[in-house]
């Protein structure tokens, strides 16, 4: 499995830094984009101090600065200068929402003349508008959140169809009948303004914040790879929650997340084990990885198993039985037998997978780098 996202025109050579500030670490990026391909000079991981820096309103500034300054400097000592580089930055799925949202709109003259360049415009200011008010009122009805402290990052147009026919563009077009998917990203205004100030106080650059939602149709709804997707399911697993991506027809149809990730197992197995949570994470990626004896193998699922459920409870809450045979897993967690077991047949996407991305460091072969290289979609 191949996934080509870049084009082929030959461009300039351009340095950028990718940051992934999860809930229990940063993962750091530094590449090099060269005729539409993207080369890793360096990577690392910095976990956290403490865990739950992502609990609630409490947004540890502090923590994450710290976090991001020690990933930076592990950059730099691989032979790297950061200075001014622009950062593409993604943040943990409770921090950085992604919605969808489809409206339908009439034309009351729409089958006797065909959509003009304004008309076009004017609908897609009006179908944007209606899905950020239903977004904003729908995430303030579930999350008790009023609709004044969110900030949009960006909405974009997934889908739009004329009289059920999908098309490109409405210009031109006669139709009565119009459905517009839209996906909004946005996050609160006050993690907004804490993100900026940690960014400023770094004197580092931000380029563009972007959710997975966003460069997961580039990179894999493409025309190469589109008829092997079809209808599927992605999941990003990750530390204290996992985000999940339903796919019709190669569109991008229904975001959100569940709130169960990698470290409940291993704050399960620390509790079990009377362990700290950074021996527990560790024995936990190596049982994962398979390197544990069969005996201890064997314990651990025994320790895992109540979270196993948890896990299933909470996933067929939000999205129900999971019916597609097409389930494609990414993310830190993504390795550990029971999310496998629980979502049956699902095949795990890996650094490797992505042909136009050549890594230099030959340290990227877990899955919990695939946030990061989908990122890159949006090298500048």
């Amino acid at each position: 499995m191949g996934f080509d996202f870049f084009g082929t025109k030959r461009k300039k050579e351009k340095l950028f830094l990718v940051l992934d500030i999860g809930t229990e670490a940063v993962k750091a990026l530094v590449c090099r984009k060269n005729n539409g391909s993207i080369i890793i000079l360096g990577a690392v991981t910095q976990y956290f101090e403490r865990y739950g820096v992502f609990n609630g309103k409490i947004f540890e500034v502090n923590v994450i600065k710290k976090s991001v300054l020690k990933a930076i400097k592990q950059v730099q000592s691989q032979g790297q200068n950061l200075k001014k580089l622009p950062v593409l930055l993604t943040l943990s799925p409770n921090i950085l929402k992604a919605r969808t949202s489809l409206q339908s709109f009439e034309q009351n003259d729409g089958l006797k003349t065909r959509i003009s360049k304004t008309q076009e415009k004017a609908i897609f200011q009006q179908v944007l508008k209606k899905a950020q008010e239903e977004i904003y009122q729908r995430f303030s009805k579930e999350s008790g959140i009023l609709s004044k402290d969110i900030e949009m990052i960006s909405l974009r147009i997934l889908e739009m169809k004329i009289n059920g026919y999908p098309v490109s563009r409405l210009q031109g077009y006669i139709g009565k009948d119009l459905e517009i998917r839209v996906l909004a990203t946005f996050l609160l205004k006050y993690y907004l303004e804490s993100i900026k100030r940690i960014f400023a106080d770094l004197e580092l650059k931000i380029f563009k914040i972007v959710h997975l939602a966003e460069s997961l149709p580039s990179a894999f709804f493409n025309e190469e790879v589109n008829h092997k997707i079809g209808n599927s399911v992605f999941f990003d697993i990750g530390g204290e929650i996992s985000q999940f991506f339903l796919v019709k027809r190669g569109n991008l149809e229904q975001t959100n997340e569940v709130r169960v990730g990698g470290k409940a197992f291993s704050q399960r197995i620390s509790d079990a084990l009377g362990i700290d949570e950074e021996s527990a994470r560790i024995l936990k990626e190596r049982y994962a990885s398979k390197l544990l004896s069969r005996e201890v193998r064997q314990r651990i699922r025994e320790i895992l198993s109540s979270e196993k459920r948890v896990w299933k409870q909470d996933l067929e809450l939000k999205i129900g039985r999971i019916s597609s045979s097409n389930i494609q897993l990414f993310g830190g967690a993504s390795l550990l037998p029971e999310i496998q077991e629980l979502l049956s047949g699902a095949k795990i996407i890996y650094p490797k997978d992505f042909k136009n991305i050549k890594d230099e460091t030959k340290s990227l072969r877990n899955p919990q780098y695939i946030p990061c290289l989908l990122v890159c979609y949006y090298a500048p």
